[in-house]
């Protein structure tokens, strides 16, 4: 109630007095911690009309907007800020940070760049950058941005973890093993630093130091779908069919909107031979998944696999519909509509 008291009293010396900006900004400042962040654009709206050139209107509009998704209208905010004073930190990292998002890696880097001509100490930016680097898939570059993120702060897991995932990514794994467990050391209750090196030994194909940390990340929250997926897979791997299945089965009841664990399992079933559950699963995973080529692939080897050409020809049909330009998909179809043909004939 007091809260709502303040907002009206705010409201009102607004309009008594336009030109005061600490009322604004005030405002603005509740409902960003309501994180009711429409509203507060409004009120910085207001505030740069009567002050275009406020600064940190600008950055705060430009934040609101970015975690908005509304990137054209941040780099738009930014740039305004970055006009006003081109050797703020905060601005040139924020720039970096947006067009990073919208794939501009050469406006990103020159931001990025720019921000440690300005702050050259930053492990962020360096961190960053090989963000940047990582999703334009040159990894070289990325670990060596990541690396000196570290020795700038070598006490950040999330630093660790990011140079962890290129060496685990180019197949070196005890480089990230040993990463791994740095950022595990830093905090035994990260579920996520726990399950990424339950994976990286079960890459090294040490089962039961992985096993270790699998049962470790799901006994620090039970819930977590990853964890029980990942395990599975690593008993898969390792040949635990009937415990993976097990494991696959748990994922599912877990967190039953999510496509992974029914393809996974279904295609687990396929190599037991087990084709009419294994589609069971498919068709499940088919209402969840975006992309439906690859699903409807699967659904017609597995009819294929019972002999079945007439269904087999009608996914395959379907994954060429979703996906016209893949030859491989189309001459299979082709194939296989023509041996459906032939045998009807005959």
């Amino acid at each position: 109630m007091h809260k709502e008291i303040l907002i009206e009293d705010l409201k009102k010396k607004i309009t008594q007095s336009p030109d005061t900006d600490e009322n604004y900004r005030a405002l603005a400042n509740i409902y960003v911690a309501d994180e009711d962040y429409d509203s507060a654009l409004k009120v910085y709206e207001r505030l740069l009309e009567r002050f275009p050139e406020d600064m940190q209107a600008l950055i705060n509009t430009g934040s609101i907007y970015f975690y908005k998704k509304d990137y054209e209208r941040a780099i738009e905010n930014y740039l305004k800020a970055n006009k006003l004073d081109p050797s703020s930190y905060a601005v040139n990292f924020n720039l970096g940070n947006v067009y990073a998002e919208v794939g501009s890696f050469s406006n990103a880097l020159k931001y990025y760049n720019n921000s440690l001509e300005i702050k050259s100490d930053s492990p962020d930016v360096y961190n960053a950058i090989g963000f940047l680097y990582q999703d334009n898939e040159d990894y070289q570059e990325a670990k060596r941005y990541y690396q000196k993120a570290i020795d700038m702060d070598s006490n950040c897991a999330e630093y660790q973890i990011n140079l962890a995932n290129i060496y685990q990514k180019v197949g070196e794994f005890e480089s990230a093993c040993g990463h791994y467990k740095k950022a595990y050391e830093m905090d035994k209750s990260d579920k996520k630093a726990c399950l990424c090196l339950a994976n990286v030994y079960a890459s090294l194909e040490k089962f039961e130091e992985a096993v270790k940390y699998f049962e470790r990340t799901t006994q620090i929250d039970p819930n977590y779908y990853p964890a029980w997926v990942c395990w599975a897979i690593a008993l898969a791997d390792s040949g635990d069919l009937d415990k993976a299945i097990m494991l696959f089965k748990h994922a599912i009841e877990l967190d039953v909107s999510k496509p992974n664990a029914y393809l996974l399992l279904a295609n687990i079933l396929i190599g037991e031979k087990r084709y009419q559950e294994a589609i069971s699963l498919y068709e499940k995973a088919l209402k969840l998944a975006v992309d439906k080529t690859k699903i409807y692939v699967l659904m017609a080897n597995a009819y294929m696999m019972l002999e079945n050409i007439k269904d087999a020809a009608k996914y395959y049909r379907l994954a060429m519909k979703e996906d016209p330009d893949n030859l491989e998909i189309k001459l299979i179809y082709i194939d296989i509509a023509n041996n459906f043909i032939t045998k009807k004939v005959a």
